[in-house]
């Protein structure tokens, strides 16, 4: 069983209009989504109020809280900035499935290390390359977010200032 028949074993469809929360940092979650449409934005909220932008997602991208998954909360928010259409899949179905079957298991492996994989280019990202490098990056993965994503986000996603961003943009 791969990943397909396990999202038409298991998936179930769900629409969120623009501005909503698909899960709030500090909820109990444990899905796997699947983006079929839309665009939205994973963030960490500090207390003081500020907001860490972990990612943006597009169609075709997966995402999950895998502290959330394993019994925690989630450690971020699952915002929508436009309307959107997920696929959810429940993890407690998925991992019995998987443990029946080993290409579902493998399956499930590949999602989750690609979890992983986003996670350590993210941090590689951060603390090793200049805020120029950071946004050459963006724009190489997705050279039209511009046109989905604002300008205060993309440099909070970057973890610059937006004059900052305006004048990497200028160069």
């Amino acid at each position: 069983m791969n990943f397909n028949e396990l999202v038409k074993q298991f998936g179930t469809s769900q629409n969120y209009p623009k501005k909503s929360y698909v899960f709030s940092q500090g909820d109990e979650n444990k899905y796997i989504y699947l983006i079929t449409k839309g665009v939205l934005k994973a963030c960490y909220n500090a207390e003081d109020g500020k907001e860490y932008i972990k990612s943006f997602l597009f169609s075709g991208d997966n995402i999950a809280s895998t502290q959330a998954l394993n019994g925690g909360f989630c450690s971020f928010s699952l915002i929508c900035l436009k309307d959107t259409n997920l696929i959810k899949l429940p993890y407690q179905e998925v991992q019995q499935a998987a443990a029946k079957n080993l290409e579902a298991a493998n399956s499930i492996i590949e999602v989750l290390m690609s979890f992983a994989i986003k996670k350590e280019q993210r941090e590689f990202e951060l603390l090793c390359l200049s805020a120029d490098q950071r946004y050459q990056n963006l724009l190489t993965k997705s050279p039209d977010i511009s046109q989905h994503i604002t300008q205060n986000d993309i440099a909070r996603y970057l973890g610059i200032t937006p004059v900052a961003l305006s004048r990497i943009k200028h160069k």
